[in-house]
């Protein structure tokens, strides 16, 4: 008998069926990746089991009984836990506190926190998860430690069945064969483990069943060994993806012969920057971007990925050290000057630093003062112009809407993150500084992303990748630096491999 079962559940939100009359078993002690487009149904799924949402129809089963889950409290209560891809942390408490939320107990327990702080550390250790220190505010840590406090916080609640939403986004190749062996312990243990993600390699990888989501409505459930990498991905777009990329040759784009590089766009020598507590976040940085080509830089998040995006963009000065444009050093370090020299950025964060989601698709088109004063030379903003451009633009990137007036709050993932690179290319910079551009898009949305970036480079324009996707910057980039605490490793050819490029991540390499 399965474990978890879901029986005609459909969920609906205004103006489009998330999830339509869809039926599927989860069974104990299996790996059940879920598979689908951005927008295809299946975090909504996945929110209806674990308690988020509640169904307008249909019904969830625990080994065959009939449940309704009014919170993620009753859910994880009945025995299920959910990491989501957005995290659901407390920002303003620690660690343990973080992780005490999850923790058994009745409200009026008194809590020690040394006890607490080595519970947490026992925990760790239990399931083979690094996390920072407990009594570290969650609001201090990074992007990958944050999901790994996710992680144990799930697995602290005592659950039996595992809701991962995209859990290696964020890990270097060393963290995600941790975290498979992790998740290969758990099932053995008998635990239900429902992994959602868009890394195809990696549900073959580590999956026993798979199912796959199409616009709300189940299309598959598969054993996982009579699975290709092709048929996967037609099933999850329902059409002929255009072809992957082809791994590049030495100074050019992928899918194009080997070129010289074109002239030096972006130099950066020497570079320190501060932290916002005054600390050193990246020291004596230094690299050329030429047109034509990108840069593929790799790192573990909080080793100056997100200061260095900053630098590029103006949003920090350097205090020793030279950014040069175009061979001219900078001397006005701020966002108004880099964007009107040409400098755009696709932040790693779309929801967060990328778009107002209270702002429709249109309005958030708009932000962007270089391209504003283009549209709109006077005091006013012409209500036909706006929406001409915002249609042309729906257009020519490919956004599913019913209209621009739309929420952009309402899109999906990859539709919200075409919405960021319309406006970030619509006035052709020449240097384009992308921030894990793919992360948490489907496999379509991510080669539409890829494609049109090189698209650009071919152009002439040179893309500065900062990225903790090893796949997508050995398959994009000609060269290749790691992060590691704020130095720059490198650079090496993009031949040089997963294994060279972990070492480097995690500062275990030494250059020859």
């Amino acid at each position: 008998m399965p474990e978890v079962s879901v029986r005609e559940i459909s969920k609906a939100f205004p103006g489009v069926r998330a999830v339509d009359r869809v039926s599927v078993d989860f069974h104990g002690g299996e790996i059940h990746a879920l598979l689908g487009e951005n927008g295809a149904g299946k975090s909504t799924l996945m929110h209806l089991l674990s308690g988020l949402y509640r169904p307008d129809a249909g019904e969830i089963q625990l080994d065959g009984r009939p449940h309704v889950f009014l919170s993620p409290r009753a859910a994880l209560a009945a025995g299920i836990a959910m990491v989501h891809q957005h995290f659901m942390l407390v920002p303003t408490l620690t660690v343990a506190e973080n992780i005490l939320l999850a923790l058994p107990g009745r409200s009026l327990d008194v809590v020690r926190r040394d006890v607490l702080a080595q519970r947490v550390r026992e925990l760790a250790a239990q399931y083979g998860i690094a996390v920072a220190d407990p009594g570290a505010p969650v609001a201090t840590l990074s992007v990958g430690a944050q999901q790994r406090v996710e992680i144990l916080k799930a697995l602290a609640g005592e659950a039996r069945v595992l809701i991962l939403d995209e859990p290696t986004a964020v890990l270097t190749p060393a963290e995600v064969e941790s975290l498979f062996r992790t998740l290969q312990r758990l099932k053995h243990d008998g635990y239900l483990i429902v992994l959602i993600t868009h890394k195809i390699p990696e549900v073959l990888a580590v999956s026993d069943r798979l199912s796959v989501l199409r616009r709300g409505q189940l299309v598959a459930t598969k054993e996982t060994a009579s699975c290709t990498a092709d048929e996967l991905a037609s099933l999850m777009i329902g059409e002929t993806l255009a072809p992957p990329l082809l791994q590049a040759a030495p100074g050019s784009c992928p899918g194009t012969a080997a070129r010289q590089p074109g002239p030096s766009l972006l130099t950066v020598e020497k570079v320190w920057v501060h932290n916002e507590r005054g600390g050193v976040a990246l020291r004596e940085v230094s690299f050329t971007l030429c047109a034509g080509e990108v840069v593929g830089i790799v790192g573990v998040d909080g080793n100056g990925q997100s200061e260095l995006a900053e630098l590029l963009i103006g949003l920090r000065v350097p205090v020793r050290g030279t950014v040069r444009l175009r061979e001219q050093p900078v001397t006005a370090h701020t966002p108004a000057s880099l964007r009107a020299a040409g400098v755009s950025l696709i932040p790693q964060d779309r929801r967060q630093e990328g778009l107002a989601l209270t702002l429709s698709i249109a309005e958030n088109f708009l932000l962007n003062a270089h391209l504003l004063a283009t549209l709109t030379p006077g005091y006013l903003l012409p209500p036909g112009t706006v929406r001409r451009f915002a249609e042309q633009q729906t257009a020519r990137f490919a956004i599913r809407t019913p209209s621009p007036t739309q929420p952009v709050s309402a899109l999906s993932g990859g539709n919200q993150q075409r919405v960021v690179i319309a406006r970030e290319l619509a006035y052709s910079p020449e240097i384009i500084v992308a921030a894990n551009p793919s992360r948490g898009l489907d496999v379509g949305a991510a080669r539409y992303v890829h494609h049109t970036l090189l698209e650009r480079c071919r152009r002439g324009a040179g893309v500065v990748l900062i990225s903790t996707d090893l796949d997508e910057v050995l398959t994009l980039s000609q060269r290749v630096y790691a992060l590691y605490q704020g130095q720059l490793l490198g650079p090496v050819e993009p031949t040089a491999g997963r294994e060279q490029l972990g070492r480097m991540m995690t500062g275990a390499w030494a250059p020859a």
